[in-house]
């Protein structure tokens, strides 16, 4: 009797662990996918341009301060270059967010600079082949 328990503990033992390293290879793999968007609020609220070109799509609809078109990745960069100089950020808070489908997310939030003026920040994001990029950035005063 005693040889049955312990191929049955013995049996049991390898299940738990077998559970056990599917659950932190699981684990593993979620905690290593990013919030885009939370990416992007942070270059945002860190007015880095360059970190920011990172989420842009090989070509955004753009709308800063009255610049407005298609935009290549490198010609987008001056342009948030140039507004982040312009306008330093003192915060950044999304008052906004969510999906409107399963492959686009949205937020909207308001940008302060140092010097107090408000601007208003809307992007969308899209996924395409497993991979997700701003289509879509406005950035307006309030």
């Amino acid at each position: 009797m005693n040889t049955k328990i312990n191929k049955f503990m013995g049996r049991n033992r390898l299940y738990i662990v077998l559970l056990f390293v599917a659950m932190a290879v699981s684990f593993m793999l979620l905690s290593q996918t990013k919030d885009i968007c939370a990416e992007i609020n942070k270059c945002v609220l860190a007015g880095d341009a360059q970190q920011l070109s990172k989420y842009l799509h090989s070509t955004v609809e753009m709308s800063v301060l009255g610049k407005e078109g298609y935009f290549s990745k490198i010609q987008a960069i001056p342009i948030l270059t140039e507004f982040f100089k312009n306008y330093p950020p003192k915060n950044f808070t999304v008052k906004q967010g969510g999906s409107n489908s399963e492959n686009t997310k949205f937020s909207i939030g308001t940008y302060e600079c140092a010097t107090g003026s408000l601007f208003k920040v809307y992007y969308v994001v899209k996924k395409e082949q497993d991979e997700e990029f701003i289509n879509k950035l406005t950035i307006e005063k309030k």
